[in-house]
């Protein structure tokens, strides 16, 4: 005896070798044996071979028409032996029963399963509107298939162009779109990154990076829509400083939020003022503007680009720009001429400023040197003009301010390593411009806007006003705050981010507390508002998601400055394992088959096989250099550099083709603490 039994949702065919109770010891088609249930047996035949019977069966089930079938269905509930009676004929053979049983099987959108061997036949509504289900689903198979090819053949199919990032960052993954692009990569042998470019929907791999970062972080687009804000009439009624103010920064910088200016009070005293662009008191919170700023956090700096946190309608009207008198908030204070040390207690103000200058480093550091600033019989210089007594005055107080903190650290600070200017043209070309961080102007701004942020953060503290404050205790590491602390690392009472309000979130949040404080009105702010938590709790994952896309995308720009020099031949230093740290570039390689020289020692490696999609090159080891080993960076700067070789916490070049935050913004400055704070950068 043979049956047609039913084993995980199908139908089988086995001869019967024993019946044990209510189950069948059985032999398959494939000689192997198991056990049946009697409930499973749907039908019982002697008149075939089981693989003749199987062979029968499944050409006939073929044949059944099964729109036919559903057709002649009767209503209510039937038993598959009765619909093959309806079908075949009154006496249907056993081969055709089994047939009409797996056609009723296999048609589920006509036949609706209510048992074993039973069925009943969809109601027609629910019928049309599977079919059309199952018609969308065949055309969309169609449609994956044909972008499938498409991208094989390495063409762009339509509407491919504009989801391309989306495809590589963050995918729907039930998308046709997906689903075509992981086929034609399985057929094509390659990555989905590798294949879209292939195909053109990115022109190089520099916009494909920039385009990845911008869908995790800018989905709307980098772009703000947004128009220019409308100037409160009361800007215009604002005092206007009686000083002659300038700033000084990068040759292409636009978000200038810092100046000086310096008053020559009698022969022994002098006034410095330092002013900072007062973007709070033009977009109040709550406005659209505000919720932008809000949403970015910072603004995104890498070579040659940069995505603004405020949109240029803002920028435009807030940047310290020459020629121009604008608001500001600024804070003065009287220092000794011989000595450069402050002499009174400092006051701040709301006020319009105007600016004389932009001085920008690319022309000025060469010149102003130590030794510059320091002679006291050099009363002039023409490439500063009239602003050379002042940066005299201010070189000679940033080294007392810096001195100061150097007590208070208990070491003198450090600042030999170099960083990089990054200026790439727009047809690609990229130069790298090696620059100390111990320039006098670096040092001089820096100095001064940790001064400032001191300052203003113990104004907030003391008044009782909410501040966001960077503090950083004995032996810890530096972490956000809404409670004033101390920062060992920069040897301050307290640290409140103040002097970057149009490139930093944080800096714009404490502007606007401290012109409510100036100004004698409520704080816009309280220590327990939830949008200033949640901004304190997501700056710092922000902040260092931006500033690992900037390394990125610095080491893509060395390496394609590589390839444009045609150089080989590098000089490096040993400073992890096998790592290696070139001298000329701010890259980082790995020396390949060879056991390490050892920390801190000099060596020579040709570099050779740049990829730029993976950002990876290759490094053999070509010479040690003669000499001691080079200490490689400064005591403070060595034990976070170790943790973060491969993406620093802080960036490791000065940023964006001038645009650079840099020791201009000072922010946890001067490279006072890099173990702290990374890179002034």
């Amino acid at each position: 005896m043979n049956l047609y039994y039913e084993e995980a949702g199908a139908f089988k065919v086995g001869r019967v070798l024993q019946e044990q109770g209510n189950a069948y010891q059985v032999e398959t088609l494939h000689g192997k044996r198991t056990k049946v249930k009697s409930n499973s047996v749907m039908l019982k035949f002697d008149t075939l071979e089981c693989a003749e019977f199987h062979t029968q069966v499944e050409a006939l089930a073929k044949e059944v028409d099964t729109e036919f079938l559903w057709e002649c269905s009767p209503e209510g509930e039937f038993d598959f032996t009765a619909m093959a009676k309806e079908y075949f004929g009154e006496n249907p053979t056993v081969v055709q029963q089994a047939a009409t049983l797996a056609a009723l099987h296999s048609a589920p959108v006509h036949f609706h399963r209510k048992g074993k061997g039973m069925y009943r036949a969809a109601p027609p509504e629910i019928l049309q509107a599977a079919l059309a289900g199952l018609e969308k689903k065949r055309l969309a198979a169609e449609q994956q298939q044909a972008w499938a090819d498409a991208l094989v053949r390495r063409e762009l199919p339509d509407g491919f162009a504009k989801q391309a990032a989306t495809l590589l960052v963050r995918p729907d993954k039930n998308s046709a779109e997906y689903k075509a692009l992981m086929l034609a990569c399985t057929e094509a042998g390659r990555s989905p990154d590798v294949l879209l470019i292939e195909c053109g929907a990115f022109k190089t791999v520099h916009e494909m990076m920039r385009a990845r970062f911008a869908a995790i972080y800018f989905p709307k687009g980098p772009e703000i829509d947004l128009p220019a804000p409308e100037v409160p009439a009361d800007l215009a009624e604002l005092p206007v400083a009686n000083v002659r103010a300038f700033s000084i920064d990068d040759i292409s910088t636009t978000e200038i939020d810092d100046a000086f200016s310096v008053v020559w009070l009698d022969e022994k005293s002098a006034r410095i003022g330092v002013h900072i662009a007062a973007p709070a008191l033009l977009i109040p919170r709550g406005s659209p503007y505000d919720r932008v700023a809000r949403e970015r956090l910072s603004t995104v700096y890498a070579p040659g680009d940069k995505i603004t946190m405020l949109p240029d309608q803002v920028v435009e009207l807030a940047t310290l720009a020459e020629g121009r008198t604008v608001a500001s908030v600024s804070i003065y204070v009287e220092v000794s001429t011989e000595t450069g040390e402050l002499i009174s207690e400092p006051y701040s103000a709301i006020e319009q400023v105007p600016m004389a200058a932009n001085l920008r480093h690319n022309h000025l550091d060469a010149a102003l040197s130590k030794e510059v600033l320091e002679d006291p019989e050099l009363n002039e210089l023409e490439v500063v003009g009239e602003f050379f007594p002042a940066l005299k005055m201010l070189w000679k107080s940033s080294c007392v301010l810096r001195m100061e903190r150097e007590i208070v650290r208990g070491q003198p600070e450090k600042h030999t390593r170099i960083d990089f200017n990054f200026y790439v043209s727009d047809d690609g070309t990229v130069e790298i411009q090696p620059r100390r961080r111990d320039a006098p102007l670096d040092l001089l701004v820096a100095e001064w806007m940790i001064y400032v942020n001191r300052e203003w953060g113990g104004m907030l503290d003391e008044c009782k006003v909410t501040g966001i404050y960077r503090v950083q205790p004995p032996m810890g590491r530096v972490r956000m705050s809404t409670h004033a602390g101390p920062h060992v690392g920069l040897g301050v009472p307290q640290y409140a981010w103040s002097t970057s309000p149009l490139r930093r979130y944080v800096d714009l949040v404490n502007q606007q507390q401290l012109i409510s404080l100036l100004r004698q009105e409520a704080p816009v702010y309280t220590a327990t508002d939830a949008e200033l938590l949640s901004a304190v709790n997501s700056f710092d994952v922000t902040y260092k998601a931006y500033a690992e896309f900037q390394q990125s995308m610095e080491r893509y720009w060395c390496l394609r400055w590589i390839q444009q020099k045609g150089r080989k031949h590098f000089d490096g230093v040993v400073v992890k394992d096998e790592l290696v740290r070139l001298d000329d570039i701010p890259l980082f390689v790995r020396l390949v088959g060879v056991t390490s020289p050892g920390r801190g020692v000099q060596v020579e490696v040709e570099l050779d096989q740049v990829d730029e999609l993976t950002l990876t090159v290759s490094c053999k080891l070509i010479a040690l250099k003669k000499g001691t080993p080079t200490r490689l960076l400064d005591d403070d700067e060595e034990e976070d550099e170790e943790e973060n070789i491969e993406l620093p916490e802080a960036p490791v070049a000065v940023i964006e083709a001038g645009e650079s935050e840099g020791l201009n913004a000072a922010d946890d400055s001067s490279a006072a603490d890099s173990s702290s704070e990374g890179s002034a950068a």
